[in-house]
């Protein structure tokens, strides 16, 4: 036992010499010094505002006129941002102006702006203007050379949405308006119609609000953010169509070596479809484009294109589903207008 014992201690010796010797192979080390992580910022200012405080006034606007509030976003922060808008604490004021109304009827015993109020109303005295105020919203994109990169119509007059309607009867409900590049500014058009058939019972009314602009990152969640896709009128104007279940949403992740993206969507007519990446200054027939995936589609049925595209050619533009027959050796060959889905925001990539 004893012999058993020297035996292995001295194999413990020697295993010791040969692990140690091993620190005498050729090596090298290198360090990377100074390596920073730094986080970018959100920031936006409303007509050179920041804060934005300055409030705007539409006044004495009859049924069938028209009033306009318009003003400019800039993207001051050091990273693209997705901007929204909502109004909030949307108020009617009658229109009570001290007018005695029972000079008309000694059972009218309110008061009103007017003596034709006073009639319309009939004793029920009215403060819900904004129903009246059909509402129109548009929204163009510059990029940090002053050229003009995108836009889009969100509601137009024929869309006849009243203020309650796109925001909510309280107010509070977003409206995306898309997406401002670094150094990038947008213009921000609204136009508030007063209802042509709006009745004497809105003589002297008044309505107030206040109005939130939100700019968010675009990375969300694991890094993706998303975007929609709708069926639109066309050119000029590109108002989006309403009140159909052509659309998709596509989720993408902002930053990395490859695009991963995740597109559902409905379409229009049956068919196969291509997922196409457009840049934001190419139009028909998208020279440089990238074609991210296809797959065939059927009228009324969601479909599903996901993948990951490794190319340095994506960085900000549009995303449009278009049908497969009109994109031929990276070109679009024909314009079916009708069956494409197109961006109403422009994308922003970073493969770094």
């Amino acid at each position: 036992m004893k012999k058993i014992a020297i035996s292995l201690g001295i194999i413990g010796v020697v295993a010791a010499i040969v692990i140690g010797a091993t620190t005498a192979f050729f090596s090298d080390t290198e360090t990377s010094e100074g390596n920073t992580f730094s986080a970018g910022t959100i920031d936006i200012a409303i007509d050179t505002e920041n804060p934005w405080t300055s409030p705007y006034e539409v006044g004495d606007l009859k049924p069938g006129e028209t009033g306009y509030i318009n003003f400019d976003i800039t993207n001051e922060g050091t990273n693209p941002v997705n901007v929204s808008k909502t109004l909030t604490n949307i108020a009617g004021d009658g229109g009570a102006k001290n007018y005695d109304c029972t000079q008309i009827d000694e059972d009218w015993n309110y008061s009103a702006s007017s003596e034709p109020e006073c009639v319309a109303e009939a004793g029920v005295p009215k403060d819900d203007v904004a129903t009246q105020i059909i509402y129109d919203l548009s929204v163009e994109v510059y990029n940090d050379q002053g050229a003009m990169i995108w836009w889009q119509a969100i509601y137009t007059d024929a869309d006849e949405k009243s203020i309650t309607e796109v925001y909510g009867d309280d107010g509070g409900d977003y409206v995306v308006l898309g997406m401002i590049p670094v150094g990038g500014h947008m213009k921000v058009t609204q136009s508030y119609h007063f209802n042509s058939l709006a009745g004497n019972e809105y003589q002297g009314d008044a309505m107030s609000f206040d109005i939130t602009i939100k700019g968010d990152q675009m990375a969300q969640e694991n890094g993706y953010t998303k975007v929609a896709l709708e069926n639109k009128s066309g050119a000029p104007v590109w108002d989006i169509l309403l009140g159909d279940d052509i659309e998709g949403t596509l989720n993408y992740q902002t930053k990395g070596p490859k695009f991963n993206y995740n597109f559902t969507g409905k379409v229009k007519t049956t068919g196969d479809y291509t997922l196409l990446y457009v840049g934001s200054t190419n139009n028909y027939p998208c020279v440089g484009s990238v074609m991210l995936g296809t797959d065939s589609f059927t009228v009324g049925v969601a479909k599903t294109i996901s993948g990951q595209v490794t190319t340095g050619d994506i960085t900000s533009g549009k995303i449009w589903l278009i049908p497969s027959n009109s994109y031929v050796g990276g070109v679009m060959t024909s314009w079916p207008e009708a069956n494409i889905l197109f961006e109403t925001g422009l994308i922003n990539y970073d493969q770094n």
